[in-house]
């Protein structure tokens, strides 16, 4: 069986979504269009931030809530 590796790294270029719109773009327009995607870059990098901060949070909740029944078990409560 072969199956085909992809890293899924490979960044979609406007060019390849949309090569009949991108090649009647000005070199100025090209600019912009490439900024909006680095600001939609940034936005998704944010978020992902975001949700990994709030997993951090729980699962410092989590690591109290364990020490607290560790404590509990010590004390035989």
């Amino acid at each position: 069986m072969h199956h085909e590796q992809s890293t899924g790294t490979h960044p979609m270029m406007h060019s390849e979504a949309m090569p009949e719109i991108w090649e009647i773009l000005t070199e100025e327009q090209k600019k912009k269009v490439a900024l909006m995607k680095m600001d939609m870059n940034i936005q998704w990098m944010e978020t992902k931030i975001n949700e990994m901060e709030k997993m951090i949070a729980l699962k410092k909740k989590a690591i109290e809530n364990i020490r607290a029944v560790q404590e509990m078990i010590k004390q035989g409560k």
